[in-house]
């Protein structure tokens, strides 16, 4: 069985010429040099296969590079778990140090009791006469002491001295108490020896001192207080305008976000940079919105650069909306505002230590950050992108000229009317049927909300939130996806909603034009189970605007509804999953 064993078994030698079998002579040269950074055969064929499934190609660049930075992944992730037990032996180390300086206190003071044996006497003399005293007291009392008049007189006790001495040392135990002493003294010494090792492995692993950070940190907060200054000096401070419509934030509305993320430290070399290359993305608009801002999110959490391909998926889907190509600095203007790096051609890679992700990876990017840290960080980059909008101006990556993001608001109220026009939002989104059931299923089973009010959109389940807003009486925009026209009819058919619902003309309707539609909107109801929909809703909160109606569900018999998640819940992770 062990000659058996031993032949189905491939060793490292076996596993490594396997792999070789797979890849041509020239790429024998990179697979050797990366299997000299890494011992173990069989993490590499695994890193190999999962490439391979997923659908890559080997002998691409992408490939090998993609290979290369799982690898590395791989041993960050050994080096993070090898800190984390370092920190272990850390508090033990304390730990333990401390019940050694216990040990040592109550043997000195085991020591001192021997060296004054009279004090120890004393006390005991004094203890003994304090029972004493308690007994007499406690028995006049029994027999009912009277004064002259008959009168019972209280009698007074002592209570016992609570002191150390209480239970004295013997004068013989002086030996043991020595032994005990030298020992809690090595224990100390071989205590703090021990963590001294593990902090100074700690601080060799880590690399920046804690003071290296404070003086960093102290370099950030007086450059972003100088910069407030600027600020309040010029007046500079005014309402943040989309379409001739207010936002409830102002231009220089989040000094506290400004200091985390404005502040673009230089992109060079030196460090690890995650680009985002290649045309083809993933999902519709909705989910490549979340993978843009999951990028961004991912380079600040791992403290990395991050890099655009000027040809690629986000700068096609960014250009349409967002920051068109209508200046000569254009270029700068982008990396400014996103932190970023946009490389032009291939060759301006090389050199750099390239970090790869494709789309997918990126929309199930989990941050690990506290929730307030990530609403803070995703709301920044989203107004970055609303300080930017199209107006009509420019072309986008392909050279075609771009849209105005403020279409359907001029197609519905006019350029004279947007500005003051009460309006209300529905998005109806299906999800291909069956499938948006499920998902908003799931999403009601985190949430609380009911599993398929958003999808069906019906005329009492609107009526519910807007009614007490007074908004039944002003327009009722409705955009959708299409899928399920019923829902429209529904609403058409209705006495109080149909008088009041409005649609887009076919000529205005994009994405870009909904989008400003809804986020700019008095009131907006939308299915929580859409990406476009929670993009809409993340926007509007970034913005300062309240009244998002996703997360409902009914309390009582009488069909009432209430909110059941706040308006918190579109970004929390453990509620909306890859969405958030």
């Amino acid at each position: 069985r062990d000659r058996q064993r031993k032949e189905h078994t491939p060793d490292s030698q076996k596993v490594e010429a396997i792999i070789r079998n797979r890849v041509s002579k020239e790429e024998d040269i990179f697979l050797h040099e990366l299997e000299g950074h890494y011992n173990s055969a069989s993490a590499f064929e695994h890193t190999w296969h999962s490439l391979v499934k997923s659908g890559k190609s080997p002998g691409t660049p992408l490939f090998k590079r993609m290979l290369k930075n799982r690898l590395v992944r791989r041993e960050r992730r050994q080096e993070r778990e090898m800190l984390k037990k370092l920190d272990q032996e850390a508090r033990t180390a304390k730990r333990e140090l401390l019940n050694a300086k216990m040990k040592l206190k109550t043997a000195m003071k085991r020591m001192k009791n021997v060296e004054k044996p009279k004090e120890v006497g004393e006390a005991k003399r004094r203890l003994e006469g304090s029972r004493k005293r308690n007994f007499k007291d406690k028995k006049a009392s029994l027999q009912g002491d009277v004064d002259v008049k008959g009168t019972p007189v209280a009698t007074k006790t002592e209570e016992a001295p609570t002191i150390e001495e209480e239970v004295p040392m013997n004068k013989n135990d002086h030996y043991s108490v020595e032994k005990s002493l030298m020992e809690a003294k090595i224990q100390v010494e071989e205590a703090a020896k021990k963590l001294e090792n593990v902090v100074q492995s700690q601080e060799n692993g880590k690399g920046e001192t804690k003071k290296q950070l404070k003086v960093l940190e102290e370099t950030l907060e007086s450059a972003a207080e100088i910069e407030l200054q600027e600020v309040l000096e010029e007046e500079d401070y005014r309402p943040l305008v989309i379409c001739d419509r207010n936002a409830d934030v102002g231009s220089t509305e989040d000094f506290t976000a400004l200091q985390k993320y404005a502040q673009c430290p230089p992109i060079n070399r030196n460090k690890p940079i995650l680009l985002l290359e290649g045309y083809r993305a993933y999902g519709l608009t909705g989910n490549n919105l979340i993978e843009f801002l999951h990028a961004i999110q991912e380079a600040r959490d791992m403290d990395i650069q991050l890099g655009i391909m000027y040809r690629s998926w986000a700068t096609k889907v960014l250009l349409k909306m967002w920051m068109a190509i209508d200046s000569d600095d254009w270029q700068a203007q982008f990396e400014r505002t996103f932190c970023v790096k946009i490389f032009n051609h291939e060759k301006e890679l090389e050199g750099w230590n390239i970090f790869d992700q494709d789309p997918k990876e990126l929309l199930y990017y989990r941050s690990k950050i506290s929730l307030e840290d990530y609403v803070a960080s995703q709301e920044y980059s989203i107004r970055s992108l609303f300080h930017n909008y199209n107006t009509g101006d420019g072309k986008d990556i392909s050279g075609a000229p771009v849209k105005d993001m403020c279409s359907g608001i001029n197609a519905i109220f006019g350029k004279d009317q947007r500005s003051s026009a009460m309006y209300s939002v529905i998005h109806s989104r299906s999800l291909e049927g069956e499938p948006g059931f499920r998902l908003l299923g799931n999403l009601a089973n985190r949430s609380g909300c009911d599993p398929v009010a958003a999808l069906e959109m019906k005329p009492d389940y609107i009526k519910a939130i807007l009614k007490p807003l007074g908004m039944t009486k002003h327009p009722i925009v409705f955009i959708t996806d299409g899928q399920n026209p019923a829902v429209l009819e529904r609403l058409l058919a209705d006495p109080d909603l149909g008088p009041m619902i409005r649609t887009v003309p076919e000529e205005a309707c994009w994405i870009g034009g909904d989008l400003t539609l809804a986020i700019m909107s008095n009131a907006f109801i939308g299915n929580p189970a859409s990406t476009f929909t929670g993009f809409i809703a993340k926007s509007r909160l970034a913005l300062g605007f309240g009244h998002n109606y996703l997360f409902r569900a009914r309390y009582n018999y009488m069909g009432q509804w209430k909110e059941v998640c706040g308006d918190h819940c579109i970004f929390d992770k453990s509620i909306m999953n890859v969405m958030s």
